[in-house]
């Protein structure tokens, strides 16, 4: 048993590989059951942790710092376990901590980075709300992954991510290529000015006008965060509404799935009465009953490039730099032409 890692660990009892690090290292943000299965998992093989890793506070390491902001959704969890691959397999560590709503995630970086003596950080998430003055504090060198950089000096900082705006833009653009004009959308924070929220909003609105459409502030919903329960709640409120639309646009697949689950509830079918376009290109919309259209995010690539970066940066191989990936969209059953009564 001693030649189990922590994915093994991870894959048997159900939980992602950050889970089962958070488990290790004694975070407080795990659930009670969930912690109880993954010890139980480790008691039952013997799993010995490595106890250099998780007495970093004490110990030199070769550590790097994987900050998650915004929603824990399914996407960064995916993100957060190929990146803890690819920095193993380059012979640091990945210490992950999740940034709460509320909580200034400059402050815990630079507390991270001084209680672990991280040699790098990944800061990865759905909303961008530093200043360079902030950002300036971080004492090592940082990659912004999932998280485009406003107004921010673009030689200090590095960056790997998809264009939010461009993307969302193309989705709509599909909608409208279908038929559709009645649309709307499902976005995150309302007040958002530096996330991946107002990118998608602002993307929505180009394609309404490049396809002649105009902008209806009652189609503009916000559910703040990205969950599936946000998403039917907020669709149910919208189809209350005098006017329905005919699709409706979602800023994470999650909210697309509990939009999907309110259309149901309101007696309505997907597509013939209703289409949904999700964001992200998670496994869920390929498993949900009718598979869910998406955009879909390179994770793979946009990980591998992010250690890819920062082990460059850390090394002082190369300059600071920034990637943008392309995205694609990925047709389901859940769109179609809107029906002309």
């Amino acid at each position: 048993m001693n030649s189990l890692s922590i994915r093994d660990i991870a894959k048997m009892a159900g939980v992602s590989v950050t889970t089962v690090s958070r488990v290790l290292n004694g975070y407080p943000d795990v659930s009670t059951s969930t912690k109880e299965r993954v010890q139980q998992v480790m008691k039952d093989c013997d799993y010995q942790p490595n106890n250099a890793a998780r007495n970093l506070k004490r110990t030199h390491s070769n550590a790097v710092g994987l900050l998650m902001e915004g929603s824990a959704t399914p996407f960064i969890t995916d993100l957060s376990d190929i990146l803890e691959e690819e920095i193993n397999m380059h012979g640091y560590t990945l210490i992950p901590h999740r940034v709460m709503n509320g909580v200034d995630g400059v402050d815990t970086a630079v507390q991270l980075v001084m209680e672990k003596r991280l040699q790098g950080l990944i800061i990865c998430g759905g909303y961008f709300i530093h200043s360079l003055e902030q950002l300036q504090r971080l004492p090592v060198p940082t990659v912004f992954c999932t998280t485009t950089l406003t107004g921010i000096d673009y030689a200090a900082y590095s960056s790997v991510h998809v264009d939010d705006r461009r993307a969302a833009a193309e989705a709509v653009n599909y909608l409208c290529s279908i038929g559709h004009r009645d649309i709307a959308i499902l976005g995150g924070i309302e007040h958002d000015q530096g996330g991946v929220s107002s990118q998608r909003l602002h993307g929505y609105c180009d394609a309404l006008n490049k396809n002649g459409i105009g902008f209806d502030p009652n189609f503009v919903r916000y559910c703040g965060l990205f969950t599936m329960q946000r998403g039917f709640e907020t669709t149910r409120e919208l189809l209350s509404s005098r006017r329905r639309p005919t699709a409706i646009f979602c800023v994470a697949d999650e909210l697309a799935v509990g939009a999907c689950k309110a259309i149901f509830h309101a007696g309505l079918r997907i597509p013939q009465d209703i289409s949904v376009m999700g964001y992200d290109g998670t496994e869920i919309t390929r498993f949900y009953e009718p598979s869910i259209c998406t955009v879909r995010q390179p994770k793979e690539k946009i990980a591998k490039k992010t250690v890819e970066v920062l082990i460059s940066l850390i090394e002082k191989k190369g300059p600071n730099q920034h990637v943008i990936f392309p995205t694609e969209i990925v047709t389901g059953g859940s769109c179609a032409s809107p029906k002309n009564d």
